[in-house]
């Protein structure tokens, strides 16, 4: 995996040393992109993961990606705070679900800045209290849902006891916009 810059490389470095992580782990991945975090985990310490992504294209590129590590296990569902339908929405300047450029800026808040309204895909969503009840013990979760993080935190919090270590990518601020 290519590290783009130093803060990804801090990052990368930090997951890299987690004392905690090992291969008898379980591990969730929330807004897994194309898996790059997924993949480093695995290949680090052979956890299981279960890595959710909602953008069909993505889902897609990890189901081809890990194919051959059943201790990886892909949703293509995004993470919030209901079951049902929402709308995952991309960039004003995006080309599409495909584009890379923009592609890990998709999110379900429509007021989210640079979004554009028009450009939208229907998802499924699963309430993250599901997920969490159904584990006994969850040794990490990373979190990078582009401002949807703020709606899941509640529940999080609430099951605190069974969790060891979230780490969550903050976007913009809990009523939307920057």
């Amino acid at each position: 995996m290519k590290v783009r810059n130093n803060l990804e490389y801090k990052f990368y470095n930090f997951l890299a040393n987690l004392k905690h992580i090992s291969k008898d782990s379980f591990v969730i991945d929330i807004g897994a992109n194309i898996g790059d975090v997924t993949e480093f985990l695995y290949e680090k310490f052979e956890p299981t993961i279960y890595s959710y992504e909602p953008n069909i294209s993505c889902y897609k590129f990890m189901l081809d990606r890990f194919r051959d590590k059943p201790k990886i296990n892909l949703f293509n569902t995004a993470v919030s705070n209901f079951d049902g339908k929402s709308n995952l929405y991309f960039h004003k300047n995006s080309k599409g679900i495909n584009d890379v450029k923009y592609i890990q800026g998709a999110t379900l808040r429509p007021e989210k800045d640079s979004i554009d309204h028009k450009k939208k895909i229907e998802i499924e969503c699963i309430n993250i209290k599901n997920i969490l009840e159904e584990h006994k013990k969850i040794d990490l979760i990373k979190i990078d849902i582009e401002g949807s993080e703020y709606s899941i935190m509640p529940e999080i919090i609430n099951y605190r006891d069974k969790i060891n270590m979230v780490i969550c990518e903050t976007h913009g601020n809990p009523f939307g916009k920057k």
